[in-house]
């Protein structure tokens, strides 16, 4: 009896932890950068995953759009 309880009990658990997973890779996905104050978008792929290494084009670090669409506030990195 008590054998289809923990099965449930599994299967829910398994889900809210794929949900999690889900949801942490979207806030680690490949974006184009933008230039700095600007935040005119590049053909730059960076990534959202820091690392030491900046993402860079000629010279100028990139930055990620915000959510709003209205300002430029997050550095990017390279991607590895």
């Amino acid at each position: 009896m008590g054998f289809p309880i923990a099965v449930v009990v599994f299967a829910i658990a398994g889900a809210f932890a794929n949900n999690v997973s889900s949801s942490n890779l979207s806030s680690t996905i490949d974006v184009n950068g933008r230039l700095p104050i600007s935040c005119q978008e590049t053909n730059v792929k960076c990534s959202t995953v820091p690392n030491p290494q900046m993402c860079t084009s000629s010279g100028q670090q990139l930055y990620r759009l915000n959510a709003e669409g209205t300002d430029c506030p997050d550095a990017l990195f390279k991607k590895i």
